[in-house]
Order: C-alpha cells, then sequence, then structure tokens
C-alpha cells in the first residue's frame, strides 16, 4: 500500500490549514541532510547506507508575543541501503503550541502531531497525534498526554509489538500507516524538592486497538539534581506491566543511575552510569519498551531487556564550533539469573559547525560480541547538513 484515503484526507486537509495559514506573517525554512554509514560484522563485509533528507518547516505566530503558533514540518527520505532503494514521505510535525495565563502560573497546550517521550527517553519517544497540557504550579507541575499512532508512518516510526504478533509492513512504501495504539501520560513533578533536587512520577499507558490485544501499563520514578556544585545524578526506575492477548499482566523492571561532572575546561563533560533492563529471574519478566530504541550497537538491533550495561562517556569543545566526543559501554546478558559478559562496543566522533548554516560530523563505533561474531558492529559514519 502506498496512500490510502485517510492518508490522503491527513494531507489534504495539512495542505489546507497551510493555505488558510498563509495570509498571516510567518517564517519558514528547510534543510537538506546527508547520512551516508558503511557498517557490517567486520571491515571486509561492510556495506553502504545512504540517508538523504530534505527537510521543510513553516511557523504561524498567532499571539503577539509568539508564545502561541502553528507549526508544520515535512520530510522527504530517500535511502540507498546496499543496493536497495526506499522513498518515504512524512508530515513529521503539525502542531499547535499555546501559553495561557492561569492566575499568575502558566498553562502550555499542544495539539496535533510532534514529538513525546517519557521521563526516561528509553520506553516511549516518538511522534503521536494528539494533545498534551503542561500546568506550572510554581512548587509543582503536572502534565498530561495522550495520543494515536494509527496515521504515523510505519517506515519512520518503529513501536514494538508483542514477539508472537509483530506488525508487517510494506517496506517499499512511501507512506505506509503504522499499527494503532492509544497511548496516554501522566506526570508530576516537584522542580524543587529540597533545593535543587527533582523529583518526578510518571503513569504512562498504551493499548492495542486492532488484532489481539497488547496492553502496557508503566510507572516510572525519577530524582535528579547535584551532588556538588558541578557534578550531578540521576537515578530513575520504571516499573513494567504488560499483558497480551488478555492474559495476565508479567511484571518487569528497568532502573539506571548516571552521574555527570561538568568541567569549565573547554565545556568538557564526563558522564559515567549504569542500566538494568529485567530478564526472566526471580519475580521479573523481560522488560519491553514501547519505542524501539537499540539498547547497543549489535547488528541484532537488541533492545532494552535482559541486559545490565555500563557506560562511560565524555565530550569536549576545542574550540567553540567543534565538539568531540567518544564513548565505551559494558554488556552482561541478564536474561536469566546467570549473568555473563556480553559484549563491549565503543565509540568516537566529532560535529564540527562550519558556518551557522552548515554543519558536518564524522564517528566511528565498533560493538565486539563474546559469544558470537554475526553480532559484530563496525560502522563508520559522515554526515553533512545544511540548513536555510
Amino acid at each position: 500500500m502506498i496512500f490510502n484515503k485517510n492518508v490522503k484526507a491527513l494531507f489534504f486537509a495539512c495542505g489546507l490549514a497551510i493555505f488558510a495559514a498563509s495570509a498571516f506573517s510567518f517564517d519558514f525554512g528547510g534543510s537538506i541532510r546527508n547520512n551516508t554509514k558503511f557498517k557490517g560484522s567486520k571491515f571486509s563485509n561492510i556495506k553502504l547506507d545512504q540517508v538523504d533528507d530534505i527537510n521543510l518547516w513553516a511557523r504561524f505566530p498567532i499571539s503577539k508575543d509568539g508564545k502561541t503558533y502553528f507549526i508544520a514540518e515535512g520530510l522527504y527520505e530517500f535511502e540507498l541501503a546496499d543496493t536497495t532503494v526506499f522513498n518515504r514521505l512524512d508530515l513529521d510535525l503539525f502542531k499547535f503550541a499555546g501559553a495561557f495565563k492561569v492566575g499568575k502560573r502558566a498553562l502550555n497546550v499542544s495539539a496535533g502531531r510532534f514529538i513525546y517521550s517519557d521521563l526516561t527517553g528509553l520506553v516511549y519517544s516518538q511522534n503521536g497525534d494528539g494533545l498534551y497540557v503542561n500546568y506550572d504550579g510554581g512548587n509543582f507541575a503536572v502534565s498530561a498526554y495522550a495520543a494515536y499512532t494509527g496515521l504515523l508512518n510505519a517506515a519512520l516510526v518503529k513501536m514494538l509489538d508483542h514477539p508472537s504478533d509483530s506488525f508487517v509492513y510494506d517496506t517499499k512504501a512511501v507512506y505506509e500507516l503504522a499499527q494503532k495504539y492509544i497511548v496516554g501520560a501522566a506526570t508530576f513533578s516537584l522542580p524543587a524538592l529540597a533545593g535543587s533536587h527533582s523529583l518526578s512520577a510518571q503513569f504512562l499507558g498504551a493499548f492495542k486497538l486492532d488484532g489481539k490485544s497488547y496492553n502496557r501499563l508503566y510507572g516510572t520514578a525519577c530524582i535528579t539534581g547535584p551532588i556538588v556544585k558541578t557534578l550531578y545524578y540521576t537515578l530513575s526506575t520504571t516499573m513494567g506491566f504488560q499483558s497480551f492477548d488478555g492474559g495476565s499482566f508479567d511484571i518487569s523492571n528497568m532502573s539506571s543511575a548516571k552521574v555527570s561532572y561538568f568541567l569549565p575546561f573547554k565545556d568538557m563533560t564526563i558522564n559515567c552510569g549504569g542500566l538494568y533492563a529485567s530478564g526472566s529471574h526471580g519475580p521479573f519478566e523481560p522488560f519491553r519498551a514501547f519505542t524501539k530504541i537499540d539498547a547497543y550497537n549489535s547488528l541484532t538491533e537488541p533492545q532494552h531487556s535482559g541486559i545490565i550495561k555500563g557506560s562511560f562517556s565524555a565530550t569536549i569543545k576545542p574550540i567553540q564550533t567543534l565538539l568531540a566526543y567518544a564513548g565505551c559501554d559494558v554488556i552482561i546478558n541478564a536474561a536469566t539469573s546467570s549473568l555473563e559478559y556480553k559484549g563491549i562496543q565503543y565509540n568516537v566522533g566529532a560535529d564540527w559547525q562550519i558556518f551557522s548554516d552548515l554543519k558536518t560530523g564524522v564517528a566511528f563505533l565498533q560493538y565486539i560480541d563474546n559469544d558470537n561474531s554475526d553480532y559484530n558492529k563496525i560502522q563508520i559514519a559522515l554526515n553533512v547538513t545544511l540548513t536555510f
């Protein structure tokens, strides 16, 4: 399926809204990006994966202060993966955003298609068609989010279904409708708990609307703050509950800890931390997120499930226009109660802002698996972005 009636109606409505708003003052622009990768399990079998994007956007202010506005962004993507060509279209942003006063406090509202991330950034981090409301009460903040995923492009937004009931789509389609879920989230935060520390709690639910039911619930607690002046910590834990095809809910957990040290020398930052995502052991079943986000760089695209990961990374700006970075992760297989060394990965790279509208970067990464060399991954990436 290339386009169906729902997709055509969506693009027609978007075009009509933009045309109607064209009589007002607006800002617009775009970017052209090339991302060229050479990747494989070893240097002798690396293959080309080239992605070229053209991105166009327009912003229409509604209020005089510019805090209430409408913004739309469209994307055309060309990909050459080895010898296979893919063409994709997407409306990746189509949003009304409003800032309103409620007494002396602020109420922010977003409606349409936009990106939303959970507190961890690892459970749900993607586009959705829906509504977001945030109220800042000074000493506290509350927010709510609700979205539908069935109109997204499945080729560009990857969501995890149950392993025995995976979603299949036409990879050659320009625009293929994604699986249908309703996602909702509610968040409560205390941004000034005991000085500069911040405590947040979030509930997120995802409910499948077609085929076999697959319902997932997540409860997350997160605390962040300074240890000393330039040393900060982040602790989070997420309890997951999932039920497939009307079955009982399985319980899982993902927890992480991170420490970041900010140095005045060349804007240097040092990070270290660890992450645990449960497998089948004790009271837990394998943790399973909603959005597909690789946990490490194996060619098998492993998710955050049944692993322990220790991480170290650093960034530095030798000059203001150049950002260099490096990192290393050690992976432990925690699929069962028997822990085993799984592999190690490292990466180095740099991004150079040549001019205000021209940016380029280069990166190298390697993952070395302890058990199967077919899972190894080597990747060299070059990217250039021109904005206008």
